[in-house]
């Protein structure tokens, strides 16, 4: 009974940081819709919250209840809560799950994640100079290259820009150009929304801590992630570049 407290709390709590994050650019983009004369779904909203709580919730379940080795399961069960939400809602058009991608947005999709695999490699050198490691170093095995080249990207971006980031742009609206992609408050709070698990962290005893290496990282990797999503209409290169992103930020 004690995990099951410790589960649900842990799961409120970091969902409650992510949320108090996110809601103020929700807010402004909200007001921001509504001045220009479109109706917000409210209920949408919530019920991608809700879809939200549920997902962290399931990436914490290992001390309830355990099916497979570590960190494997947590990634399953967010794609297969995904991938529930996206066939019970009908949405597999609109979580981008579709490769007819035109040859020029592969292209552009290929530089972006060519340029961030780049800064990837740069920011492990300057924290290396700098003396800065993290604290979690996971000894580099085989099992874990393949664990970071497959479940991780498929499950966090079919959550996150499958599920949330359309989810948003429907609500939302995507008004503004970036670089050929068509991107709104969506493509923005998606990315910080992913950000913030990665940065507040909650142990299982329900201690909160906050790692700040993940604005360096996580919160950059959102932006070029969201934005492949949008600029490929697909969200298989955004899949395909967060896979190669973890297994190059493991190697260096």
């Amino acid at each position: 009974m004690e995990n099951v407290i410790h589960w649900l709390g842990g799961s409120l709590i970091q969902w409650a940081c992510s949320m108090a994050v996110g809601l103020p650019f929700v807010v402004v983009a909200v007001r921001a819709a509504r001045s220009h004369g479109q109706n917000v779904n409210l209920y949408g909203l919530i019920q991608l919250a809700t879809f939200f709580l549920i997902s962290l919730a399931l990436t914490r379940l290992r001390p309830v209840w355990t099916f497979s080795g570590d960190p494997w399961q947590a990634m399953i069960l967010e794609a297969v809560c995904a991938l529930a939400f996206i066939f019970a809602t009908r949405s597999s058009s609109r979580a981008g799950l579709t490769l007819r991608i035109s040859p020029k947005a592969w292209r552009a999709s290929l530089v972006i994640t060519g340029l961030m695999l780049l800064f990837v490699v740069a920011r492990s050198l300057v924290i290396g100079r700098l003396g800065v490691r993290s604290v979690e170093a996971t000894p580099v095995v085989l099992e874990y290259l393949i664990y970071q080249l497959t479940l991780p990207g498929i499950a966090e971006e079919l959550s996150y820009r499958g599920v949330i980031q359309p989810g948003l742009n429907t609500a939302l609206g995507r008004p503004w150009k970036l670089l050929g992609a068509p991107v709104g408050w969506g493509w923005a709070i998606t990315s910080v929304i992913f950000w913030a698990p990665h940065a507040f962290r909650v142990d299982p005893q329900m201690h909160l801590s906050f790692y700040w290496p993940t604005l360096t990282m996580q919160l950059i990797a959102g932006f070029v992630f969201g934005w492949l999503r949008e600029r490929t209409d697909s969200v298989f290169p955004s899949m395909l570049a967060h896979n190669l992103v973890n297994v190059c930020w493991t190697l260096v």
